[in-house]
């Protein structure tokens, strides 16, 4: 496919999400009605839908779009490519600009920020308007891919130089001694005889600094575990049993193959098999939330988020944190992890904590922000008095 055709896809797409469909159900379709499509074009083809939905925005498809065509036509110019190099009605190509599609609107400055206008605000009242926006400009852009080597089967230089074999080039991560961030052939790193050994996971390089910032100790309950990807991560770092429990046992359905992988002992609880009176000596609850830190992977998210959705998410995590602290050891460690830039959702929760539960010690906290190298993550860590 030519890259007008591609946008020509992206058109037919973003005409399926404008009528509701999410993005990967809207992106499977097209595929499925498509099947000339190869591997090549369908990532290229996701690329630029999921870039223009990071840039609704400044493409002037906020709030609403006056059509798919529109939307593209923006997103291309938002990110400094000129439409009418694909728009040339040759082959498969969408037809040539029509007058009105050649003036350019001018863009306002927080149209610039890609975000709507309460979470602009949120973002300006605690970390100020010079990062605020920077954060707003990172997450209009694709989010790094980052791997976390298995230290207990392999090193960094090891799994850089298998990858590189395969022509995948790698680069050490500055803000994790176990992530590579990959620069080339990203798709293919999970085929690779490496991944099948247990020598790596997916894993952003953010969500490993979180991990090896916890101080394990003993009996390891990883509470709302999800995937499993701290499990894993905990459980490599430790070198010991880790128990992984989530509400939802449909999300923890791929820990056992992926820690048997890996090499690791993970023991996966069903939801009612928790035991209320448990007691663990590390407790880490990476807490549902807006996943504000990681929406340059989800851009839907900071389109459909409503102020009153971050105020039950802050609610919801209160719950969490009430049940899960219970489950804490005197003398035990609490880890609250998000994946939120929100200070609702990371500051106020550890003061809610140390407000609410004296006998809870707070010890450090840590806020990565969205950049080049990872996504926006939280930690604050607690100690249980004895």
């Amino acid at each position: 496919m030519t890259p007008g055709a591609h946008v020509a896809a992206k058109i037919e797409v973003l005409d399926a999400i404008l009528l509701g469909v999410a993005a990967e159900k809207a992106l499977t379709n097209w595929g499925r009605s498509n099947r000339f499509a190869g591997s090549k074009d369908r990532a290229n083809i996701r690329d630029l839908v999921f870039q223009a939905i990071r840039c609704r925005r400044s493409a002037g498809a906020w709030p609403d779009a006056s059509s798919a065509r529109a939307w593209a036509i923006g997103a291309l110019r938002a990110n400094e490519v000129d439409p009418v190099q694909l728009f040339t009605g040759v082959g498969h190509s969408p037809t040539k600009l029509r007058a009105n599609e050649l003036t350019t609107q001018p863009i306002l400055e927080l149209d610039a920020w890609d975000i709507q206008d309460w979470m602009a605000h949120e973002l300006k009242m605690f970390y100020g308007d010079t990062k605020a926006r920077e954060m707003a400009q990172v997450l209009r852009h694709r989010a790094p891919i980052s791997l976390r080597a298995n230290l207990q089967k392999t090193s960094l230089a090891e799994l850089q130089s298998a990858l590189a074999r395969a022509d995948i080039v790698t680069s050490v991560n500055p803000i994790c001694k176990t992530a590579l961030t990959v620069h080339s052939n990203q798709r293919r790193v999970v085929l690779q005889e490496a991944f099948a050994k247990g020598w790596f996971e997916l894993q952003d390089a953010a969500s490993q600094a979180v991990a090896a910032a916890i101080p394990i100790e003993g009996r390891v309950l990883d509470y709302c575990a999800g995937g499993g990807g701290k499990a894993l991560a905990l459980a490599a770092l430790a070198d010991s049993a880790v128990d992984a429990w989530d509400s939802d046992a449909a999300r923890m359905k791929d820990i056992e193959k992926r820690a048997v992988r890996g090499g690791h002992d993970i023991e996966v609880i069903s939801p009612s098999d928790l035991d209320p009176m448990a007691q663990f000596d590390t407790v880490v609850c990476d807490l549902p939330c807006t996943g504000s830190g990681a929406w340059r992977r989800s851009p839907e998210g900071k389109w459909r988020l409503k102020e009153t959705d971050l105020k039950k998410y802050c609610e919801l995590q209160r719950n969490i944190l009430a049940k899960c602290s219970q489950h804490v050891a005197a003398g035990g460690t609490l880890a609250l992890i998000t994946c939120s830039i929100f200070q609702a959702e990371n500051q106020l929760q550890r003061d809610f904590l140390i407000k609410s539960y004296p006998d809870l010690g707070f010890v450090m906290d840590q806020q990565y922000l969205p950049s080049a190298e990872n996504d926006g993550l939280y930690l604050a860590i607690f100690k249980k008095n004895k």
